[in-house]
């Protein structure tokens, strides 16, 4: 193989895989791809925490130090604290990374002097980084996530389930104390739906607030906390509204995806959200909540039908067409080859 045909090596280092993976095969047309998982190590926070926190630090670094010596392009996937190291190991190699939610409130103290592209998923994103770090200006590219259509596609018969669903993580970012206060006042208007909460605790005490809170506003019948779903396309299926009510997000990627299934997607009005959703998809009070939901089950089925398609119409094309996986990876090459 002649010079010219070789790929350039990258290196993609991440600490979780959920994201990064469906980016992998368009990566790998333009790239030789090597995966290099590194382990997330925040702050300790609990007694055997700190104990353990120097070895796994080092082993952070250790993994991290070999992950990147071959490659041409560096890929932080999340601009966390392995930026920031590899921003000061790597000075000299072409270094991408993706932000996404958490690391935009809480910026790594990274050498951003050496780093080349950071990509954002929407662009109240891109101007808040922006203000942060003045120095990315004209480095910060907005390329939204990615919603595979094809798979999250639409039951054969849709039918009204009286059931609401909100999926993620159970955190109190999340805002599921806010959704079932909101739903109960729903529940005066409706009596007969469900608020399904689907995903798994990431704070236990905060779980325990949910399930006291459901209790004594007398919702069991109507709350169900139905954990992790082997399914999630199936829930979609059955669900007529997905919500979100979280403070912040980047995209609430289950909106989405639960639109492309034939849900009626609506959301607290959080940061950015309007770039994805029309202004009669968002609510910023219980009040408004309860007035589209009731207006909602009060149109029928056709109207509801009809109104989604448009919905899936105007949105879903932001997460597919074009392909933000191709996007990602034409983005890099393109700066590689003109870095040459």
């Amino acid at each position: 193989m002649s010079n010219s045909n070789i790929k350039p090596r990258i290196s993609v280092l991440f600490s979780t895989p959920t994201f990064i993976t469906p980016y992998r095969n368009d990566l790998e047309s333009n790239f030789e791809v090597q995966w290099s998982p590194i382990p997330y190590t925040p702050p300790p926070q609990k007694i055997l925490e700190y104990v353990s926190f120097p070895f796994r630090l080092i082993n952070k670094k250790i993994r991290t130090f070999f992950s990147s010596g071959n490659a041409d392009i560096l890929f932080v996937e999340f601009a966390d604290e392995t930026l920031a190291l590899v921003s000061r190991i790597r000075k000299k190699k072409m270094i991408v990374t993706r932000l996404h939610r958490y690391e935009l409130f809480n910026l790594p103290k990274a050498d951003w002097s050496v780093i080349d592209i950071v990509i954002v998923v929407n662009n109240w994103m891109k101007k808040e980084l922006e203000l942060k770090v003045p120095s990315l200006k004209g480095k910060i590219m907005c390329i939204h996530n990615f919603v595979d259509v094809n798979f999250w596609n639409k039951p054969t018969r849709r039918k009204i389930n009286n059931k609401l669903s909100i999926v993620g993580n159970i955190e109190k970012r999340k805002g599921h104390d806010k959704a079932i206060i909101a739903f109960s006042k729903l529940l005066k208007k409706r009596d007969n739906l469900q608020l399904s909460i689907i995903g798994k605790s990431k704070d236990l005490s905060f779980s325990d607030s949910l399930n006291v809170l459901v209790s004594d506003l007398g919702l069991n019948d109507n709350v169900l906390f139905n954990g992790y779903a082997d399914d999630l396309r199936k829930e979609f299926h059955e669900t007529d509204v997905i919500l979100s009510f979280s403070e912040h997000e980047s995209t609430h990627l289950t909106l989405f995806e639960g639109l492309s299934c034939g849900a009626f997607p609506l959301s607290r009005n959080w940061e950015g959200v309007e770039e994805f959703l029309p202004k009669n998809n968002i609510f910023s009070t219980d009040s408004e909540f309860v007035t589209i939901i009731d207006k909602f089950y009060s149109n029928g089925l056709s109207i509801n039908l009809s109104e989604i398609e448009s919905l899936a119409s105007s949105i879903l094309p932001k997460f597919s067409n074009p392909d933000p996986r191709k996007l990602l990876s034409d983005l890099i090459f393109e700066k590689y080859l003109h870095s040459k």
